[in-house]
């Protein structure tokens, strides 16, 4: 693959069972507009249907009688769409931010979304008050922005109610029209809000939000609200963080969170976990287990044993769960208690990447990716004699890799803390390649075994790719996420080191003079540090970086907890942590990239460790993408990231001598090998 093959690439997500289709949205970057395209298609047997045609159509939800989705025009917010059915259904929104999330009451014939709400004169609301012109914003709370949206105070999330009425005679629903129902504008609480749902009888109107609101202190607990009374009621929970809900019955409701256990901001290595909360008893039991099992934020979905749609109490939830390079659907009893990840029951094997499912009798399909495409929808059979074993599912489609793409190699490294996963993926042709180790961010994220766009431009440029998960990791245990907390650097630093010898002592085509290292996020953080700590590398990418443990603190969106629970109060311990405070023991050349928009890794902080190269006499270079935050390789402008990939290969030709060109024009070099 190279950089101009981005708009080649597709993503799948979001599936539904329909009958005896399966819809999916497919996602696709488009070089040409600089945006992302993305509609609804139906998949039957060997046919695809095109059920939608805005520019940006996601998240279907298809029930006995209504049927809806969101839908924006080109550079425009996305309203919620409405009908009978995919196919027909017409605009019922008009907000002036954009809806995020809906949910729909079939029977009473409602949906409940959420949309953000700007105070008069902001946003362009007022066409006389120009962004510049605004009021001042009086801030008291300790969270007040948000990486790929900005201010939150100003525009809070709010919860809507609005009817799904046809639209008759009037001019409601046609194309064109500006009529849409009425929407009702729920009381919530004064947090933002997410997550709608309404229980299976439409009697519970519900959503998550904070516990308490920010006021000052920050809080990481968020619970369960019930809309509809005279008032938001919150359900007492124990101490945690709620992600997602979905109701089993009227007085039961599934829950996907963290438990806080120490306090109310203790999420360093917090696994992610189901949970069951009894409304008449107000008890709450976790289904898996604290230590070892990861639940993704995908929505589970409750089964009974034939695998049909079920809020009876005996019954299994479908979820998702992380494993180490990779996210697996699971079934798992409803009465389980603090089940381990060896005594789950996997639906799907250990390679798959799972972002998408659903259910429908005994008939699974889902969406994500392979080790050899970057998109896939695929069946698996839940019971009866034709069950599907993990691993066995059948494949309904496949988005085709680009050309030249290569197949990792797994590798399984001893460390200081555990065996380490980890990949080598090596250009097609002969070596000696030169190597580039590269680090994810988080720290508690992963690598997985999917196929991954930039592991592939660099391959197809001509450089060997090594990378791992390291201790901080997720994907293993609480106590391997743990292991960098107090101490960011030198544990992750030494697997990731060790992976990287690994592979080039076991490997003749690997050039061990010619070495590059680069990393994002956590990723940019553990490069800077390495390459105070190690001289061996050629060059560094350190790209998005957390690299000034202080500054962070009052200028990130996670800046009053994340600094303090993973570097602690400490300053010596801060200071040995701390990139900047390293920087004039670098001597490695380095390629500062960053977002101008990011409010997670503020800009600040590349600038502060730019500004420290120079002065230690570095071969530096700063470059930063206007209009883009910190979802800039994965979800920014096209054109961003292809231009971001072509400076990463000018920097890596410039200092390691890669055959940029290599293989680029042999087609006969295209398939994963």
């Amino acid at each position: 693959m190279n950089p101009e093959d981005l708009d080649s690439l597709a993503e799948y997500s979001s599936p539904l069972l329909r009958g005896n289709e399966a819809v999916i949205t497919i996602t696709r970057p488009d070089l040409e507009s600089n945006s992302y395209l993305s509609q609804l298609f139906a998949l039957s047997g060997e046919t695809s249907r095109r059920l939608t045609h805005n520019w940006r159509d996601f998240a279907p939800e298809v029930r006995s009688i209504w049927s809806g989705y969101l839908s924006a025009a080109k550079k425009e917010s996305a309203q919620l769409f409405a009908g009978s059915s995919l196919e027909t259904a017409h605009r019922i929104t008009d907000n002036h931010l954009g809806v995020s999330e809906f949910a729909l009451d079939d029977e009473g014939a409602r949906a409940l979304y959420i949309a953000r709400v700007n105070e008069p004169g902001r946003y362009g609301q007022d066409d006389d008050i120009p962004a510049g012109e605004e009021a001042p914003r009086r801030i008291t709370s300790a969270a007040y922005l948000s990486n790929g949206l900005g201010y939150t105070n100003d525009r809070p999330a709010r919860a809507f109610l609005v009817d799904l009425v046809e639209p008759g005679l009037g001019k409601s629903g046609i194309a064109g029209g500006a009529e849409v129902p009425l929407s009702t504008l729920l009381e919530s609480p004064e947090s933002d809000v997410h997550d709608p749902q309404f229980s299976p009888s439409g009697t519970r109107v519900s959503l998550v939000s904070s516990v308490v609101p920010d006021h000052g202190e920050p809080d990481l607990r968020a619970t369960v609200w019930l809309l509809g009374g005279d008032h938001p009621e919150p359900l007492t929970l124990p101490r945690m963080s709620v992600n997602l809900h979905r109701w089993i019955d009227d007085e039961t409701v599934l829950l996907v969170g963290n438990e806080l256990t120490r306090d109310e901001l203790d999420f360093v290595g917090q696994m992610p976990g189901l949970f069951v909360h009894d409304l008449t008893t107000g008890s709450t039991r976790r289904l898996t287990d604290p230590e070892t099992v990861s639940v993704a934020s995908i929505r589970p979905q409750i089964v009974d044993t034939a695998g049909n749609a079920s809020d009876a109490a005996e019954a299994s939830v479908i979820a998702v769960v992380d494993t180490d390079g990779a996210s697996r659907i699971i079934s798992i009893d409803l009465a389980a208690e603090k089940r381990t990840l060896d005594e789950l029951d996997f639906l799907t094997d250990d390679t798959a990447v799972v972002n998408g499912f659903d259910v429908d009798g005994d008939s699974l399909v889902w969406t994500g990716e392979t080790p050899t495409n970057p998109a896939v929808l695929n069946r698996v059979r839940l019971s009866g004699p034709g069950r599907t074993p993990a691993g066995d599912g059948e494949a309904l489609r496949a988005h085709p890799a680009p050309a030249n793409s290569v197949l990792p190699q797994l590798l399984r490294v001893d460390g200081e803390g555990g065996a380490i996963t980890g990949w080598l993926a090596k250009p097609s042709g002969p070596g000696p390649f030169p190597v580039i180790l590269n680090i994810h961010g988080g720290p508690f994220a992963q690598y997985t075994h999917g196929w991954f766009d930039e592991t592939q431009v660099l391959t197809s440029a001509g450089y060997a790719v090594v990378y791992a998960n390291p201790r901080g990791s997720g994907g293993r245990t609480r106590a391997w996420g743990t292991a960098v907390q107090g101490d960011m650097a030198v544990p992750a630093m030494a697997d990731v080191l060790a992976v990287l010898d690994h592979a080039v002592a076991g490997d003749a085509e690997l050039d061990s003079t010619r070495l590059g290292v680069q990393g994002g996020s956590y990723g940019g953080y553990l490069t800077a540090m390495i390459t105070a700590a190690d001289h061996r590398f050629q060059a560094a990418i350190v790209e998005r970086g957390y690299l000034d443990p202080d500054s962070f603190v009052g200028t990130s969106d996670i800046g009053r907890f994340f600094t303090e629970e993973y570097t602690t109060r400490d300053r010596e311990a801060i200071s040995r942590q701390s990139p900047l405070a390293h920087a004039s023991q670098v001597r490695t050349p380095s390629l500062v990239m960053h977002s101008e928009l990011d409010f997670r890794c503020p800009l600040e902080q590349a600038q502060q460790y730019y500004a420290a190269l120079q002065r230690a006499g570095v071969d530096t270079e700063m470059l930063i993408f206007p209009g883009e935050n910190h979802e800039l390789s994965r979800s920014g402008q096209p054109r961003h990231r292809r231009q971001r990939f072509e400076a990463m290969l000018d920097w890596w030709d410039q200092h390691l001598g890669g055959d940029v060109d290599a293989n680029l024009d042999d087609q006969t070099a295209s398939a994963i090998h």
